[in-house]
């Protein structure tokens, strides 16, 4: 397996860099959408922040949209759209909407649900020291909730990564291309086992860094 590895390093390693590039992007930019999107979603839903149920139902129909459509037929029914803003369709460029659109709709409802599992006590107990709406959420609402947020970010990154695995079709190559083409395609079933071994070994990568983080962070909470 390790002359395996040292035979492709070369096109091993571009393929991981290609992967990260979209990878990475796609959750910064998921990041910050999703977090204000979840928090709207969970403020437009309770009477004590900004309750609006029309708002709330038409954010609602439009995540459920994009969760609904199967993946590979969701990056072909954006080909135009990135063509409009990206000038091309093909490529890492391309492959970073449709991934960041799937991430937020996945990322806002974990936050959405992170906000609604915080104990009624809390956020009693904000109400009646007389915390503005703003206070309510930055000062007791999030710090409750940042262990399942850290969480559930690292759920949302791992099923991107398992996403980016079919933007060869696109041409935005990754680990996913590369074991298709020169492993499925070529027989060199080896190979292609080797590029499985290193998604397992990258996801309990990701999953100890999630929880590690969520737990010291939830720690230093309860101190």
């Amino acid at each position: 397996m390790i002359d395996l590895f040292l035979k492709n390093y070369d096109g091993i390693v571009k393929a991981f860099r290609e992967t990260n590039y979209m990878m990475g992007i796609s959750m910064v930019t998921v990041f910050v959408i999703s977090m204000p999107l979840g928090i709207l979603l969970f403020s437009l839903s309770k009477d004590y922040l900004l309750k609006n149920k029309a708002l709330y139902e038409g954010l609602s129909i439009f995540l459920n949209a994009l969760r609904s459509v199967p993946f590979l037929i969701f990056v072909f029914i954006l080909i135009p759209v990135n063509r409009f803003l990206f000038k091309t369709s093909f490529g890492n460029i391309a492959a970073i909407l449709p991934l960041t659109l799937v991430g937020v709709s996945l990322y806002a409802r974990f936050v959405e649900q992170a906000l609604l599992n915080v104990p009624q006590k809390i956020i009693d107990r904000a109400i009646s020291m007389g915390a503005t709406k703003f206070q309510i959420i930055r000062y007791f609402l999030l710090p409750a909730t940042v262990g399942n947020l850290i969480l559930s970010f690292t759920y949302t990154t791992i099923s991107l990564l398992a996403y980016t695995t079919v933007m060869g079709v696109i041409g935005a190559g990754g680990l996913g291309e590369f074991a298709f083409r020169y492993g499925y395609q070529e027989y060199d079933y080896n190979l292609m086992y080797l590029i499985v071994l290193i998604f397992i070994i990258y996801v309990f990568i990701i999953q100890t860094i999630g929880y590690g983080l969520a737990k010291k962070f939830t720690g230093k909470k309860e101190k």
